[in-house]
């Protein structure tokens, strides 16, 4: 997926579900994590563009490590503030993970193993994207219409 849409769903979810200010930018900024963090480590060779290829949507793009910042932060250790900005990065993570499982090249499974999980649903850049991005927004807009708010509360 784009970096509008990881960055618009991620926002478009933390709004729908009641997240302050600080955590809605936490969510945008842990959005586009996963592909940040790829960029940075790509960076460091030569052929910068060749190696990120290589690189992405490795092991940065494994939910099982945003879903231990997720938990660490509903732990309730580091404070209120800092818990939930850590709890909404996690949580904007965790829908870039999510929705790159929703393309055509998927994520991985278990990290270095090279085996990736895809739901197919749309490439990267498609039309198959942007409609799903519409579809997206309209159900949270329904949800922050308190249609659907209900269901989704308690997970964050």
């Amino acid at each position: 997926m784009k970096w509008f849409t990881h960055q618009s769903i991620a926002v478009m979810a933390a709004i729908a579900m009641g997240s302050s200010l600080a955590g809605v930018l936490s969510a945008w900024a842990g959005s586009i994590a996963p592909d940040v963090l790829d960029q940075r480590k790509a960076q460091k060779a030569f052929f910068r563009r060749r190696a990120f290829n290589k690189i992405h949507r490795g092991s940065s793009h494994w939910f099982g490590w945003w879903m231990l910042g997720w938990a660490f932060a509903k732990a309730g250790l580091l404070g209120p503030l800092s818990d939930e900005l850590l709890s909404w990065f996690a949580a904007g993570a965790l829908s870039h993970v999510v929705l790159d499982m929703c393309t055509t090249r998927g994520v991985p499974l278990i990290p270095w193993t090279g085996r990736r999980f895809s739901l197919r649903i749309c490439s990267t850049g498609g039309i198959g994207e942007y409609a799903f991005l519409a579809t997206a927004a309209a159900l949270f807009w329904l949800a922050e219409k308190n249609a659907l708010s209900g269901a989704f509360l308690p997970l964050l």
